[in-house]
């Protein structure tokens, strides 16, 4: 009898295991002593590759200190399987499907691109993975109704919440013009940014977009010449803005407008480097810079200038908060089970280098802006932090 007792109860808690496991709560079997696999999801080549590496480092540096400190609660060591997108949504849509087919990742951080996040997220929902963008700035991606995509980042509307306001009311800049990159990101920015301009009494003039890897903008730049633009909003990358602001300077518009980058997507030291002087003064808005004096922000600062020789910028940061954003929910939940990681972002309260954040109803991340410029070829704060969601 004692035997048939022992067997029941021990079928019994299997069933129960077996019950946890497949709700992906309480119970998890790989937490003593093992490794979690968190998907990146990243252009490792191609057009994005620059600003791409700079998340992926963020990312490599808060994994390593995670696991320097024998992992998450000091049980779980970090893998990450890195996957490159190239910037082209059919090629991320490909590497996220490896991430959580093959690779059976608890959860998948990226993409960079807009256009990327926006096709993967729906491996993403199919697959019950989820997807955490530390860098995706159009503001569909969470408004789709997607429960498993998250943006550890601000979007466009935020920024422009935050910025138009000093542009206009500060710098004076009523009438505007537009280059963006010729994406989802780009449209949805300018889209996002003309709404806010308007309403604050602002004009909007001249919008052009380009195509990704463009080398001659010229042409562009002839039919600004002939505005009566006050500021040029420039929205894209590091490389492909780095040749229109060359171009702008050649042509001599710098004399008659003020450049701006309100998302901040060239504020990095490559940019400084490649215009050579020519981006000082230029004003734009960010959650992070590498200035700002908080003991969390200086800490992320520090190591990161150790690892890798130089001052971080918002890609970095955003890759590293994400990372821990992420363990942290591993350690709320218990569990590395995609379903229990998903639930558990959802609680985020997070504390780190870009101050204090939690993701709203939408899973987007609810975080303050900087406002910022180009002196002596640093960047600098000049008003915040300030409130991105009225």
């Amino acid at each position: 009898m004692r035997d048939r007792k022992g067997s029941g109860g021990r079928v019994l808690v299997g069933v129960l295991i077996a019950a946890a496991m497949g709700l992906g709560v309480g119970f998890n079997p790989a937490w003593a002593g093992e490794t979690v696999k968190l998907g990146v999801l990243m252009p490792v080549s191609g057009t994005l590759a620059y600003d791409g590496g700079l998340t992926t480092d963020g990312i490599k540096l808060a994994a390593d200190e995670i696991n320097a400190a024998g992992g998450i609660d000091g049980k779980m060591k970090i893998d990450l399987v890195v996957e490159d997108s190239a910037g082209v949504p059919a090629t991320s849509v490909a590497a996220m499907t490896k991430l959580v087919g093959v690779h059976k990742v608890a959860a998948v951080i990226g993409d960079f691109a807009s256009s990327c996040t926006l096709a993967s997220m729906e491996v993403a929902k199919r697959e019950r993975v989820a997807l955490v963008t530390p860098i995706s700035l159009a503001p569909k991606i969470t408004q789709s109704d997607n429960e498993w995509v998250f943006r550890a980042c601000d979007n466009s509307e935020m920024i422009a919440n935050a910025f138009t306001k000093y542009a206009v009311k500060e710098k004076k800049v009523r009438k505007w013009a537009f280059i963006g990159v010729n994406t989802d990101y780009g449209r949805g920015s300018v889209d996002a940014f003309s709404k806010k301009i308007k309403e604050l009494g602002g004009e909007v003039g001249m919008v052009e977009y380009f195509n990704q890897g463009e080398t001659d903008y010229y042409a562009i730049l002839t039919k600004l010449q002939a505005t009566d633009a006050q500021g040029l909003c420039l929205l894209g990358e590091t490389m492909d803005l780095s040749r229109v602001v060359n171009q702008f300077f050649e042509l001599g518009l710098n004399k008659k407008m003020i450049l701006m980058d309100p998302t901040s997507g060239t504020f990095n030291s490559k940019f400084i480097e490649l215009t050579k002087g020519r981006a000082e003064g230029m004003i734009g808005a960010s959650r992070f810079v590498d200035t700002i004096e908080t003991p969390a922000a200086q800490k992320f600062v520090t190591a990161y200038k150790a690892r890798y020789g130089r001052v971080p910028e918002k890609y970095a940061q955003a890759g590293y908060d994400t990372v821990h954003m992420i363990a942290q929910a591993i350690s709320r939940a218990k569990s590395t089970q995609p379903a229990a990681v998903r639930d558990a972002l959802t609680k985020t309260q997070y504390q780190g280098p870009q101050g204090k954040a939690y993701f709203d109803k939408t899973n987007q991340l609810i975080i303050d802006e900087y406002i910022i410029s180009v002196k002596g070829g640093k960047f600098v704060v000049e008003a915040g932090p300030v409130k991105a969601v009225d």
